[in-house]
């Protein structure tokens, strides 16, 4: 018959004994192996001694508490090991008699440190998730790919709306259904595909419906978390709110298609950054097709590349002080396609600003007005014709028209005796003369006003 301490010493279990001083007064094999310490060590020493000093006073009261009980459950304790490092154990105390191995207290050993580091891991993560749940703006979201549960944070109740959630916990398919129609059938392909293929990142831009049956336009990423056989177990990801994005890209591009599809020559460069000069970076169809020029030979041109020799350089003038200034300004000048020939171009220039409001570009809306120009100076003509015709009415018309009336007058009071051929011939030599000046103002005056 084995004897009970052959038990003691051959136990896989980790064991020692206690007397009430907490010195150890006997240990096994497994306990000395497990904690790195030869049985005659841990013989000569008291376990207050290798016991965390924060975990001292907790062990000390529990020990002493063994005496009126006829078992204790210590909480885990740290321990210090063969090696000088901490190793978290529970211990089980019970009180024996005193025909047993030995008077005192027999303690069974149960080395507990990696779940305590499992347990304080999670915990932190746990902590750094609420943080990072309260810090973002996104929805974060955990789905449990086994129960098929998804767990939001309140930023599916702050930003979606769903404040009845219990729990802030859906199932899978609550999700799916509130992906707008036209996107689910391929999100939810996507995903599945990913699952099915262990890929471990997913991203996806789909509407999902809110509380109020609006939709939101999401920017959603997942990560997927293996099991220890490769399955996947669960995926964890943040859904982002872009419906703002969304717009801005849609005004974008319909001004984008505005600038494209305008008639009016558009022209965007650099902003004359300390002095560095400006640089053509953009030009629209009607701007090549005015200049003559090619995109290609435009970008990265400077602006200057239309001005001739008739270009008006007070009006180029005014532009560069408006430039200085960062002021709108607008000028008429004469341009110079790629082929030489001149234009009249009235052009609309902007400063544009950053987030900052730092001046970065310049746009420059043209349009040729050559043929404006051309209808003014011919206007301009008219009004000259005309001013002249107002003259000769003034001054050589009134001339004879007055002979031509006294000498009506005169016959028309004729006496016998006065020489009326000579008065007849001045009245007919007047009405020449008048006559001819109304055939000149007939040949000066323009067809068309």
């Amino acid at each position: 018959m084995i004897a009970p301490d052959h038990f003691f010493l051959l136990s896989p279990v980790p064991m020692w004994v206690l007397d009430p001083t907490l010195k150890i007064i006997a240990v096994n094999h497994s306990a000395a192996e497990a904690y790195g310490y030869a049985d005659a060590a841990l013989l000569s020493m008291n376990l207050g001694t290798i016991c965390h000093p924060d975990d001292l006073e907790l062990l000390q009261s529990r020990v002493l508490s063994v005496a009126s009980a006829e078992k204790v459950q210590l909480p885990p304790l740290r321990i210090k090991n063969g090696n000088s490092s901490y190793r978290w154990i529970e211990i089980a105390i019970t009180n024996l008699p005193l025909d047993q191995i030995a008077a005192g207290f027999l303690c069974v050993l149960a080395d507990v440190t990696d779940r305590i580091d499992n347990e304080v891991t999670m915990k932190l993560n746990a902590e750094r998730y609420d943080i990072i749940s309260k810090a973002t703006s996104d929805t974060i979201w955990d789905w449990n790919l086994v129960t098929d549960k998804i767990f939001w944070n309140k930023g599916i109740k702050g930003i979606f709306g769903f404040k009845e959630l219990i729990d802030n916990t859906t199932v899978i398919n609550w999700w799916r259904e509130h992906i707008h129609p036209d996107d689910r059938e391929r999100v939810w392909q996507t995903i599945q595909l990913h699952i099915k293929n262990r890929i471990a990142r997913w991203t996806d831009e789909y509407r999902f419906m809110c509380a109020d049956g609006s939709y939101k336009f999401v920017l959603d990423r997942g990560f997927m978390v293996f099991g220890e056989d490769g399955s996947p177990i669960r995926m964890i990801g943040s859904m982002q709110d872009i419906s703002q994005r969304k717009q801005e890209e849609q005004w974008s591009r319909l001004l984008e298609s505005v600038v494209i599809n305008a008639t009016d020559a558009v022209l965007i460069c650099t902003g004359n950054v300390e002095g560095s000069g400006q640089s053509i970076i953009y030009v629209n169809e009607a701007f090549t097709r005015m200049s003559g020029y090619t995109k290609y030979e435009l970008i990265g041109a400077s602006p200057r590349i239309s001005q001739g020799p008739e270009t008006d350089i007070s009006e180029i003038i005014r532009l560069k002080e408006a430039i200085d200034k960062k002021e709108p300004c607008e000028i008429e000048v004469i341009n110079y396609t790629k082929q030489g020939r001149e234009y009249w171009v009235s052009q609309s220039n902007a400063p544009l600003a950053d987030a900052s409001g730092e001046v970065t570009h310049w746009i420059s809306i043209q349009r040729d007005i050559t043929q404006n120009r051309k209808h003014l100076k011919e206007i301009e003509e008219q009004n000259k014709k005309f001013r002249e015709i107002a003259w000769i009415q003034s001054h050589l018309v009134r001339a004879p028209l007055a002979r031509v009336m006294a000498l009506v007058d005169l016959l028309q009071n004729f006496v016998p005796g006065d020489d009326k051929d000579e008065l007849l011939l001045h009245l007919t030599n007047s009405a020449r003369e008048l006559d001819a000046i109304i055939i000149n103002i007939a040949d000066t005056t323009p067809l068309h006003s």
